[in-house]
């Protein structure tokens, strides 16, 4: 079994190097709608993160920096040349964060995430009802149980060691690194995600500055919903851009 420091990898097809990095709770299988196609005109690699499909858990204390990190060795040491990387939701926080570096020859961020979302009053009551409830659950005035019912179903399925990583990732904001990205990029995007609402894409296009912008009609899972739209938004951007 291909493994890279604990990332299992797959590597198929023959053409320039194209890395596909997934979404959170997915693993490198979730490409598979694309994978015949793309196969065809490039070599592509896929991996999976820490704590899913095939890769060992994180290391503790593990951040989204941690996971770009072991990214780009993974790119230095197999792929060994320069790449267009395609980023799905949290693939495209790691796609931000490394889009700058050497080896990185275009980026395409598919329904990122990475952006911190509008202020809403009602999450904000709902934190605060949060936590509130945990310091009575650590002061031993109400049931850890009832925590349960906050958060998103991604966090709850997580162990422990995995939902401090899923905090720490998601209160990361990468507004910075979205405004120094210099190489071409694709933002494509479904016109009904909710996860990464389409306001998100829109600031995105105004921080990058060489970028293609490109609205499917799909939700968060683009690539599912539209792959043949996707594919052909995929290859006018790498070969004409």
């Amino acid at each position: 079994m291909p493994n890279f420091k604990g990332l299992y990898y797959e590597v198929s097809g023959s053409g320039k190097p194209l890395l596909l990095l997934h979404g959170w709770g997915a693993n490198c299988k979730s490409f598979n709608v694309l994978l015949k196609d793309l196969e065809q005109n490039f070599t592509v690699y896929r991996l999976d993160f820490y704590g899913f499909g095939r890769s060992e858990s994180p290391p503790l204390n593990s951040n989204v920096f941690t996971y770009a990190d072991a990214v780009y060795e993974f790119i230095e040491s197999i792929i060994c040349t320069k790449v267009v990387v395609l980023g799905h939701s949290f693939g495209g926080r790691i796609a931000l964060i490394i889009g700058n570096r050497e080896l990185i020859e275009k980026v395409i961020l598919l329904d990122s995430a990475g952006l911190p979302p509008r202020f809403n009053i009602i999450k904000h009551f709902k934190i605060k009802r949060f936590k509130k409830l945990k310091n009575r659950v650590q002061a031993g005035k109400a049931q850890a149980k009832k925590l349960e019912k906050y958060g998103s179903s991604d966090y709850r399925e997580l162990n422990e060691n995995m939902k401090s990583v899923f905090v720490r990732v998601v209160n990361e904001d990468l507004t910075r690194f979205a405004q120094s990205l210099n190489k071409p990029t694709l933002i494509l995007w479904g016109r009904k995600d909710k996860q990464t609402p389409l306001y998100m894409a829109k600031r995105l296009r105004k921080m990058i500055k060489n970028n293609q912008f490109r609205v499917v009609n799909g939700g968060h899972f683009s690539y599912l919903d539209e792959p043949t739209v996707v594919l052909k938004e995929i290859y006018n951007f790498i070969e004409n851009c």
